[in-house]
């Protein structure tokens, strides 16, 4: 509720051990191989209750909020072809992907490139934002939402999730509230199609759009043509990171979403780590423009991944700065376990401390708090095999883990290739670079900085040969 909930659970685990106790049933746990056992495929640990809050329509479950093991489990398996990127194959993300951010740096440029005589602070918070809702809206309906055409918070939607964190980590924490807000009268607060701000509205243009969608398959052919695009239809819901929400007039079509804010957080942090460290940043810009005459433009997402410097960045950003900031409880099996050294009784529920697995310095070293991409080029393979296992937690793991992470990968990864590869930044305001609110999930605002636009590639080679990274 304070806003620093990673800290205060890191902070919990470097004084008193990887395993510590935060309510009378409550334990949280910093330690990734025990969070990797907790979600292993074979395991019997299941969900606690506190993914009730996850549950949006009154008495419907979404694959986040399924507890029973049967129903979480036939929940993932209609959705993770959908959600899998493999090799070549067209799913139809990459190309929407490709044309938003197209979108996203034509806007920059028009709007928001500095220059000698004149200066044009952007918030790159609010506009990454804009991005991740916009490839959402492409990729799920086949156009986006407008929010970088029209570049302003459509339907107040940001607004309305940034004053949503306290309530989703309050209802989380004490699920029992959920119940209660399910109920009349206090089910009516709850986002509806008839809003006209927030979720509400955009659920309605979703339920539109399929509905629209489905009407025409269905006229055209006389079914319903579940391509991997059409199964993918919706948004983000109340900073979730991955949420099936059952749309109330089609209950055999369900919504899929990859969520926006955590995507968004981890493109922010990445840049924030960059901008902060200027060896990396000439570095990686290095990479980019001697690699960028034999790639596609856009590249491709087959090439972005043969670009190591620019693979030790985003996982150096996202082991420093999880996409989620933890708990997510499970339950301990009947007959206890033995965990950390201490037997811990079966039904007691432990969470996941994401910050502190990605700061520990049992893991990482002395130089846990500090980016530095080179840790990723030259760790030993047993070393580098441990660092990813690590980071890995922050996604979950075997039967929790995220479906939506290939297409966040994929967005990462694009995004700071093109913004890197186009612009050089600075920061308006060093003392205070972003606020940052950090409950359950993180929202960031205020990221102002100042972008110029980069010579053409084959210049920045010159330049970089003249002027080496250090």
């Amino acid at each position: 509720m304070s806003g620093v909930f990673p800290q205060t659970l890191k902070e919990a685990t470097d004084r008193y051990g990887p395993l510590v106790r935060i309510g009378p049933n409550q334990l949280v746990s910093s330690d990734p191989e025990v969070l990797r056992r907790m979600s292993a495929v074979r395991g019997n640990y299941v969900k606690a209750r506190f993914y009730k809050a996850a549950r949006v329509v009154p008495g419907v479950d979404n694959v986040v909020s399924a507890l029973d093991e049967d129903k979480h489990k036939t929940m993932r398996a209609q959705m993770n072809s959908t959600f899998t990127v493999k090799g070549d194959e067209e799913y139809g993300f990459e190309s929407a992907m490709d044309r938003q951010i197209q979108n996203f740096v034509t806007m920059l440029e028009t709007k928001y490139t500095s220059a000698e005589s004149e200066i044009r602070p952007v918030d790159m918070a609010e506009k990454i934002q804009f991005l991740a809702l916009d490839i959402i809206g492409d990729i799920s309906l086949g156009k986006p939402f407008g929010y970088l055409k029209q570049d302003r918070d459509l339907y107040n939607f940001n607004e309305i999730n940034m004053s949503s964190l306290p309530i989703l980590t309050f209802v989380s924490i004490l699920p029992g509230i959920a119940d209660v807000i399910h109920t009349w009268p206090f089910r009516l607060a709850l986002p509806k199609e008839g809003d006209q701000v927030g979720f509400g509205r955009l659920l309605k243009l979703v339920t539109k759009s399929v509905e629209i969608a489905m009407h025409r398959n269905e006229a055209k052919e006389g079914a319903l043509d579940l391509s991997p695009c059409m199964c993918i239809t919706a948004l983000l819901l109340l900073l979730l990171l991955l949420l099936l929400l059952p749309l109330p007039r089609r209950a055999n079509v369900h919504a899929r979403i990859a969520g926006s804010n955590t995507t968004a957080h981890s493109i922010l942090m990445t840049l924030l780590s960059l901008i902060a460290a200027p060896t990396a940043f000439k570095a990686l810009q290095k990479e980019i423009d001697e690699a960028s005459a034999s790639f596609h433009d856009p590249i491709s997402w087959h090439e972005i991944r043969q670009l190591p410097y620019l693979q030790a960045v985003i996982k150096e950003s996202l082991r420093m700065w999880p996409p989620v900031s933890g708990l997510g409880f499970k339950l301990v099996p009947p007959g206890g376990k033995h965990i950390n050294g201490y037997f811990v009784p079966g039904g007691t529920e432990i969470g996941q401390a994401f910050l502190a697995v990605g700061r520990s310095r049992q893991i990482w070293g002395a130089d846990a708090d500090v980016f530095r991409p080179e840790r990723w080029l030259c760790a030993s393979q047993a070393d580098l095999t441990k660092m990813n296992k690590a980071v890995d937690t922050h996604f979950g793991g075997g039967k929790f883990s995220c479906l939506g992470k290939p297409i966040a990968m994929m967005e990462l990864h694009k995004t700071v290739y093109e913004l890197m590869k186009r612009f050089d930044m600075a920061i308006i305001h060093p003392d205070k670079p972003m606020k940052t609110k950090a409950s359950i999930f993180v929202c960031d605002t205020d990221f102002w900085v100042t972008l110029r636009k980069r010579p053409a590639p084959n210049e920045c080679q010159k330049l970089n040969e003249e002027h080496p990274a250090d």
